[in-house]
């Protein structure tokens, strides 16, 4: 009788084992996890080693004060271009737009904690309402945001987002240098990282998701 015991509890320790195992196995499975910093850059997303602080800015959209006050509380995906520009921007700014829509499509409630804003590196043609404009001409959500060149630029150095400006120009269709790239701003307003271009709306859409579904599972984040 003694060793029947023996076998017994022997067979249910094994299942049990067995069990855990198969649970465990599942559970890694099905839960989904942060990707990790290899496969952000593979969607071309670079997180920076320490995010980092803005010097504060004073800027406009539309007929608004547009201040680091503006970068608060939400991400913020940021674009520099202009509303002239013939080919880049446009793309750019029509991928950004799909970016949204897969966004819309797969996560709703994540487009809550995101903004998606351009901000004109040619201020002399843009002002703030025609950049605003610009912007919801993509998606009626969008930002678009002009002002003082010194201002631009503060904020386009703050971000790693190069431009040549053009001040002052006798020709009204001149074309602009800049960045491509796009920066993306963590809800306590400081520089967290950039995707590099050219850009691709499934990937961006990918890592965003990603950033803000576990920066919302975790508390300490900002």
């Amino acid at each position: 009788m003694s060793q029947n015991n023996n076998i017994r509890y022997t067979v249910i320790s094994c299942l049990a084992i067995i069990s855990m195992v198969i649970g465990l196995f599942v559970y890694d499975t099905v839960t989904e996890k942060e990707l990790t910093a290899d496969q952000y850059k593979l969607l071309k997303f670079y997180k920076l080693n320490t995010k980092r602080e803005l010097s504060d800015f004073k800027l406009a959209s539309g007929n608004e004060a547009f201040t680091n006050d503006n970068f608060k509380d939400q991400w913020n995906l940021i674009f520099m271009g202009f509303a002239s520009c013939p080919d880049m921007c446009p793309m750019t700014m029509n991928q950004i737009a799909k970016t949204s829509d897969l966004l819309a499509a797969e996560s709703p409630e994540l487009l809550k904690d995101i903004t998606f804003t351009m901000v004109s590196v040619d201020p002399d043609r843009d002002t703030p309402i025609k950049i605003m404009n610009y912007a919801q001409a993509f998606n009626k959500d969008f930002v678009g945001v002009s002002g003082a060149i010194d201002e631009i630029y503060k904020l386009a150095t703050n971000l790693t987002l190069p431009f040549v400006p053009v001040l002052n120009s006798t020709e009204n269709n001149y074309d602009m240098d800049h960045s491509m790239n796009l920066a993306l701003i963590s809800p306590d307003g400081k520089y967290y990282g950039f995707f590099k271009s050219p850009h691709n709306p499934e990937n961006l859409a990918k890592a965003l998701k990603s950033l803000i579904t576990f920066a919302r599972s975790s508390p300490n984040f900002c």
